[in-house]
């Protein structure tokens, strides 16, 4: 597959979560630098340039391709050259994926130490940080009930189902408002964050629904993520946090939405849990 099929493919994929996406994009970044036939730097930056600003448009809500922006302009910088530059602009690709895995590993197993306590657990949309979570506890043999709401628009949740009961969890699928009515009954919610920053996180819709009435039955709801994923504050406000008119049709809503660290109990990223939110 070549960097055009797998930018398509990118570019269509509404159902992967924000670190798989950001992996896309890195690969993609890497296979264009291979095969950019330019020969000025000039042709090179500007190639670069619209590569970058289609991988933010294709996923603008999730803030790791506008790190992987800044890792390669940066290394743009530093080449003298076209071929220096080929060189390194896959040199950053593929140590931008190296750094993704590497927080994502750490991140998940500090949130499947807080996951050892618990028997019936909830989450929301499909995080691939949350799922190598459970995949620590499926190997160490400490099965889950998870309660995977659809999460529409979209239907994540369906996939998200169906990783888990392959990891030989028990998973069960239910409508967004049918999985709310069974918080009380549930020992904590572990979500993830297509972004956060200093206030709070943003992620599908429908979280902020289930933090609020986890805290309401006592029930902690954690956000797990890494720092590739804070919102620069250079970007200005995440889309989820400007003001918006009322849809005019479904089509035209918000698929995702901000969530304050007061409505959580805190934050999980590659270097542990930081209850009420990161530190300043």
């Amino acid at each position: 597959m070549d960097w055009q099929e797998r930018l398509r493919a990118y570019q269509a994929d509404r159902v992967s979560g924000a670190m798989a996406l950001a992996d896309q994009a890195a690969w993609i970044l890497e296979a264009w630098a291979q095969a950019a036939p330019a020969e000025r730097m000039e042709d090179l930056r500007a190639g670069l340039e619209a590569l970058l600003a289609t991988l933010h448009a294709a996923h603008p809500d999730m803030a790791p391709p506008l790190h992987l922006a800044a890792a390669a302009r940066r290394a743009l910088a530093e080449a003298p050259d076209p071929p220096a530059a080929r060189a390194a602009l896959s040199a950053a690709a593929r140590a931008f994926r190296e750094r993704l895995e590497a927080h994502e590993e750490a991140a998940a197993r500090h949130a499947a130490a807080l996951l050892h306590r618990a028997r019936v657990i909830m989450t929301h949309s499909r995080s691939g940080t949350v799922l190598r979570a459970l995949a620590f506890l499926a190997r160490e043999g400490h099965p889950l009930e998870v309660i995977c709401p659809f999460s529409e628009p979209g239907g994540e949740g369906r996939r998200m189902a169906e990783d888990v009961a392959a990891q030989g969890h028990s998973a069960l699928l239910l409508p967004d408002l049918v999985a709310l009515q069974w918080l009380p009954e549930v020992d904590l919610v572990l979500v993830g964050a297509d972004a956060w920053d200093a206030e709070g996180i943003v992620n599908k819709v429908g979280t902020r629904a289930i933090a609020r009435l986890a805290r309401a039955f006592g029930r902690p709801c954690w956000a797990v993520t890494v720092s590739e994923k804070r919102w620069p504050p250079e970007a200005g406000l995440h889309p989820a946090r400007r003001p918006a008119p009322l849809p005019r049709s479904a089509e035209e809503a918000r698929w995702f939405e901000f969530i304050p660290y007061a409505e959580l109990t805190g934050l999980i990223r590659e270097d542990g849990p930081h209850p009420g939110g990161p530190p300043p």
